[in-house]
């Protein structure tokens, strides 16, 4: 990750934590979303002809996430991933900004394959096993790693 992509990144997990603390005291305060994309080294390889392509790549995915979501949402690259944090979310919305970037990402070179996006509604993760993580990283590595989304494709 190159330098913008760490900070984005650190600030990301900041709110996060911020977030999932509000979100324990307060069920619901924020209806924060999450979404997940991620794209396969194998996809970007077949792409670009080396790291520096990649990387040029990737950011113009960021560039493509940025539009499509309200300037609140948080993105943020975590090696050939993206998280975007989106407060105040309800599914229906979130589900059609997630649709509208499958649409385009291809015209940026880059097609998201259904089974590399998952979307979480935060208020169904706050309680149970992911009450128990002691970061944020550790949460989202606990999302990650979720057999299922609820993003209805």
């Amino acid at each position: 990750m190159v330098l913008d992509d760490m900070t984005a990144h650190d600030r990301f997990l900041v709110l996060l934590e911020w977030i999932l603390a509000l979100e324990r005291r307060h069920h619901d305060a924020l209806e924060p979303g999450l979404v997940y994309i991620k794209y396969d080294e194998k996809d970007i390889r077949d792409l670009t002809f080396g790291a520096s392509d990649a990387a040029q790549k990737l950011s113009e995915v960021a560039d493509c996430l940025k539009e499509a979501f309200r300037g609140s949402d948080l993105i943020a690259r975590e090696g050939m991933s993206f998280w975007i944090l989106a407060p105040f979310s309800q599914i229906d919305p979130l589900v059609e900004k997630v649709r509208k970037v499958m649409a385009t990402a291809p015209q940026n070179g880059l097609a998201i394959a259904h089974s590399n996006v998952r979307l979480f509604m935060l208020r169904d993760h706050i309680d149970g096993p992911a009450a128990q993580f002691k970061s944020p990283q550790d949460f989202l590595d606990y999302l990650k790693a979720l057999p299922e989304s609820v993003l209805p494709i």
